[in-house]
This record gives structure tokens, C-alpha cells and sequence, in this order.
């Protein structure tokens, strides 16, 4: 049976030695994480088969203007990951677990521990959910360098679904609002742009035509929260878009570039 492999994600450098000696002393493989951006970018290309989650991290400064990171946030990413969607997590905090509890069990959370959690307690919680592990899911195919331009007012979406999609061979610019699309439509050869819908008040329906107009070879994949059948997203498809995607996986926003620009 091959090695096993774990995230180990906590912005405590002592802790995050100690317990990374204590699994590789166990016989696990060992990859480490001490912000967020850093543990969305390791499970994607490490795929993990577990990963062990502090709660608390400060502000992510150093990837674009302080993503607010905790736990959670994690959470909510690793599922939007193809590649990390079905990874056991096991919440490892400083902080009393059972705060965690109902929104950790309804995130998927597997076990919840108190650190320093005790060597017995937490190599039974590995093994115990190793035990249930999914197999890991293929490597998507590679996507030929395509220009994409990624839409969206959130930081957090436009640096890790940026990061997602450089990953998976596209070249990606980003824009936060309509006038750096614009901007930026203007002066890079696009093969697709990915856009939201609500753009902090923006209309996104008068974006979409203009887009249209300048660049009508190039596709528009609406990407949103938003329902199909909102007012905002049929006037849109109306004006040309290529195609309406939920926001989900990340793996699903690279297999509907990669349909629409081929």
C-alpha cells in the first residue's frame, strides 16, 4: 500500500513542526501549509488524503490584499477543487473544537481536536478517517496556454480560481471591476472571459454588451452565484453569452473554458 499523505495547515511554526515530525515519525508523508493561500495551492498540487486544519490565521498580505483566512474559508475552497473536493479534514485548533462543531459537521468536517492534542488521540483520528478514504481523482488535461480574462469584485474568488486556472495551463488575467476589464480586454488577445454578475453594484448586463460589441469572436462564460433564471443573467445570455455556470468546482469552470474555446 502506498504512503499516505497529509496537509498539515497551521500558522504556528512550532506546532506545525512538532506535529509534522510526529507523522512522519508514524509513517505518513508529510506536507506542510502555514496560511491559506498556501494550503489551497498544496492540496491541489500535493492531493493530500487528509488534511489537519487550524481555525485561526491572519490576514493573507502577501497574495493581494489580505484575504480574511480562517478555517472555513479553507474549507469552502478545498471544495471548490476537483482535486480536494472529497479530502477528509480534521480540525485541529487552540480554541474549544465544539465552537467548530455544527458548522465544521455541516462543511464536512470529519474530527474535531484540541491542540496540543494528544499523540494517541490524534493518530487514532487519522487512521480512523483514512480508513473511509475516496480515491484521488485524475489530472485534468492540459488546457494550451489559452488567454483567460477572470471577472469577479471578490479577492479571495480572483486569486485563488486565478491561481486554479494558471495551474491547470491557462494564462490568466484578472479584473475587479468593469473598468479594468475593459482595460484589460483592450489591450490582451483573449480566447475567454469568465464573468460575475454582481460586480458591487456595477451593471454587469451593460459590461456584457459592450464586451460583445468590441470583442463578439471571443466567448463570455457568466459565472455567478446567481440563478439561471435571474433578470440580470437572461439579459445577458440574450446579448451573447456563450454559456450560464453556477459557481461550483473549479474543476467544472476548466472543463467549460476549455469546451468553449475549442
Amino acid at each position: 500500500m502506498s504512503q499516505k499523505k497529509i496537509l498539515i495547515v497551521d500558522d504556528d511554526l512550532v506546532m506545525l513542526k512538532a506535529n509534522s515530525m510526529l507523522l512522519a515519525g508514524a509513517g505518513y508523508g508529510v506536507v506542510t501549509a502555514d496560511d491559506g493561500a498556501a494550503a489551497v495551492g498544496k492540496a491541489r498540487t500535493e492531493r493530500p488524503d487528509l488534511i489537519l486544519l487550524d481555525m485561526m490565521f491572519p490576514p493573507d498580505v502577501a497574495h493581494g490584499g489580505g484575504v480574511p483566512w480562517d478555517g472555513f474559508l479553507i474549507i469552502s475552497w478545498l471544495r471548490r477543487m476537483e482535486e480536494a473536493k472529497d479530502t477528509p479534514v480534521i480540525i485541529l485548533t487552540a480554541a474549544d473544537p465544539t465552537k467548530y462543531k455544527a458548522r465544521g459537521l455541516a462543511a464536512g468536517v470529519h474530527a474535531f481536536l484540541r491542540k496540543p492534542a494528544d499523540k494517541k488521540d490524534l493518530l487514532g483520528a487519522i487512521e480512523q478517517v483514512l480508513g473511509a478514504r475516496n480515491p484521488k481523482p485524475q489530472e485534468p488535461a492540459a488546457a494550451g496556454g489559452k488567454r483567460i480574462l477572470f471577472v469577479d469584485d471578490e479577492g479571495d474568488w480572483r486569486f485563488v480560481a486565478g491561481t486554479y486556472l494558471q495551474e491547470a495551463g491557462f494564462e490568466v488575467f484578472t479584473a475587479k471591476d468593469a473598468a479594468e476589464t475593459m482595460g484589460r480586454s483592450q489591450k490582451i488577445k483573449l480566447d475567454a472571459i469568465i464573468l460575475d454578475v454582481n460586480l458591487a453594484g456595477e451593471n454587469s448586463v451593460l459590461l456584457m454588451g459592450l464586451l460583445k460589441q468590441n470583442h463578439p469572436e471571443v466567448p463570455i462564460i457568466i459565472y455567478t452565484g446567481l440563478d439561471k433564471h435571474d433578470e440580470a443573467v437572461q439579459a445577458m445570455l440574450k446579448q451573447g453569452a456563450h454559456q450560464y455556470l453556477r459557481k461550483g468546482t473549479l474543476g467544472e469552470l476548466c472543463d467549460a473554458i476549455r469546451q468553449a474555446v475549442n
